[in-house]
């Protein structure tokens, strides 16, 4: 007895869905929005040729920048990100300054300017 019940509460609910609309309603289909423009494709990540360049130009401005290299490349994709939003020069520096600041190294904003100079010359064009 139950299993005629669920075949048929089944054939009502397929009927029901097939009848609900069609693809040939006379109304237009609704058109899909653009995507918003950005300035960022956001977290423009470096290829790994660029991560060496990258890491040797960090460890050339200080070694303790580079101790731990997966995180000293992870914090260049939010200074990239920050160069490619369009942030204004200053704000950037200060951002990498504190970004590579903390564990074993210390980033002041002269080596946050040289940090963000070593990051748009590796792999972060704007």
């Amino acid at each position: 007895m139950r299993t005629r019940h669920t075949t048929a509460l089944a054939a009502t609910l397929l009927l029901g869905l097939t009848a609900c609309g069609s693809d040939t309603d006379d109304k237009p289909a609704a058109q899909p929005s653009a995507p918003a423009p950005t300035t960022s494709s956001a977290f423009l990540r470096p290829t790994p040729e660029q991560e060496k360049t990258l890491i040797a130009a960090l460890t050339a401005i200080d070694p303790n920048l580079t101790v731990k290299e997966e995180r000293a490349i992870s914090r260049s994709v939010g200074v990239c990100d920050d160069i490619r939003k369009g942030k204004d020069q200053a704000t950037v520096v200060k951002n990498a300054a504190y970004r590579y600041n903390g564990g074993t190294a210390s980033a002041d904003e002269t080596k946050g300017a040289q940090i963000v100079e070593a990051i748009k010359t590796a792999y972060c064009k704007n």
